[in-house]
């Protein structure tokens, strides 16, 4: 069994059917496959496929017409006689004597069709039944703009050109691991139900203005630009690699929006503008990418500084601290190594202000070490020096004061005395990253 589906998973892919083969192409194209710019026969075709298909599903059809998306011309069924005279005219596309068109009623079949025209025309079609393209190779531009699918299906296709999307209506999409060589434009899309983008691969990708009910790209991969400017979304998980730039301006995520385990591996996503649900979820803050040069830097800081400000507005303390942390590298990129210096200390000295157990290791080590230094001075006992160097780390609240002699503390030499004070304020500035921190992590106000 194990050799039998090895041989079955080497077998060679089934040869690409010829679109002219394709009985639903033969349909679609029914009075001429139409140039670039032959309205006249592209508005033809749509129609005679539009009304064949139109009387399948009476209710949708009245729904489209109330909600605009077809005219009530394009969505008026065949008469009898009218279906008879596309029969005719079907036979007469095939070349065929009493070659039958396929029912209305039957799944349209494009699987496995290698579309080699330079520019395929499906503008404004009404898919009314369950529509396959899966595995499909578009070679040209592909033309979907204004088309309404009840359930489509592009598993697996590959668009070696452009597909416009723009303005097509879904009821459930699938688009799992589907190519998009050239770009892919969904804007102003509407996906009522599914949308299912899965594994798939964009060189750039549009959807603004687009709007979903459910969205799922894990495991996409964006090579260029990523545009959802102004788009709705009820819930989504973009677990997804993007390596260009991606803008989420003007969105409105609705409900539980996941970005666990994606990747922004150029610049951080643009939010601003956007509302985002208390349900969204980040990944790690290595998934981040911070700036390499100082001309970038400000756009990361405008980028991270917008996601702090939402997650303050969405009480998502944690999330805030995160992308505040990035914010601030990104600034010391800006204002460059020495300017920048405060906040690379920041940094070491207690992880931006989330972390309480740095800063008192720190403070452990300030008053361990000048105790060595306080040594080789006569002013103080030996078996005090430890506890003189750590009364003056925590001077700040007097124990040096309260515990030892200040004639003796006179008698220190210039340097530890110098050393001392060093530790002092030292010790106040680690004491108070201490405070920070245990503030930032139980969400103390």
């Amino acid at each position: 069994m194990v050799e039998d589906a090895k041989k079955e998973s080497e077998a060679p892919e089934p040869q690409k059917q010829k679109a002219e083969d394709n009985r639903w192409y033969l349909l679609a194209t029914l009075y001429g496959v139409p140039e670039f710019d032959d309205e006249e026969l592209k508005k033809r075709n749509r129609i005679a496929w539009n009304r064949y298909y139109a009387g399948r599903l009476e209710e949708t059809r009245k729904q489209l017409i109330a909600e605009k998306h077809h005219t009530e011309e394009e969505l008026t069924p065949f008469s009898d006689e009218e279906l008879e005279q596309i029969r005719k005219d079907f036979e007469a596309r095939c070349g065929v004597i009493g070659k039958k068109p396929p029912q209305a009623i039957e799944r349209i079949d494009f699987s496995n069709v290698k579309f080699e025209e330079r520019w395929l025309n499906f503008e404004g079609f009404f898919f009314g039944a369950h529509v396959t393209f899966e595995n499909c190779e578009f070679v040209g531009f592909a033309c979907f703009r204004c088309a309404t699918f009840w359930m489509a299906q592009f598993k697996d296709a590959t668009f070696l050109d452009s597909a416009a999307f723009v303005g097509a209506a879904f009821w459930q999409a699938d688009f799992e691991g589907v190519t998009f060589s050239g770009g892919a434009h969904f804007l102003d899309a509407v996906f009522t139900s599914g949308a299912d983008f899965a594994n798939a691969k964009f060189s750039f990708a549009a959807f603004a203005e687009a709007k979903f009910q459910s969205a799922n790209f894990s495991g996409a991969l964006v090579s260029g630009r990523a545009s959802f400017d102004s788009v709705i979304i009820e819930q989504a998980d973009f677990k997804a690699t993007f390596e260009g730039q991606v803008s989420f301006v003007n969105a409105e995520m609705k409900g539980t929006t996941s970005f666990e385990h994606a990747q922004f591996r150029r610049s951080p996503p643009q939010f601003f503008g956007a509302k985002l649900h208390e349900g969204t979820v980040w990944p790690g803050r290595d998934a981040w990418p911070l700036p390499k040069t100082k001309d970038e830097a400000g756009d990361f800081i405008h980028a991270y500084e917008r996601l702090k400000l939402e997650m303050d507005r969405l009480k998502k303390h944690e999330d805030e601290l995160n992308f505040f942390a990035l914010e601030l590298q990104s600034r010391r990129v800006w204002l460059g190594p020495w300017a920048g210096l405060p906040i690379a200390l920041y940094g070491k000295l207690s992880d931006y202000g989330r972390d309480y157990w740095r800063p008192l290791i720190w403070l452990f080590f300030l008053g361990l070490v000048p105790t060595f230094g306080f040594l080789t001075s006569d002013a103080i006992e030996p078996l005090h020096t430890l506890g003189f160097s750590f009364a003056s780390t925590l001077n700040v609240f007097g124990f040096r004061k309260d515990f030892f002699d200040p004639q003796v503390i006179a008698k220190l030499p210039a340097w530890l005395d110098t050393l001392a004070a060093a530790q002092t304020i030292l010790g106040a500035i680690l004491l108070f990253l201490v405070g920070l921190g245990i503030r930032n992590k139980f969400r103390m106000k």
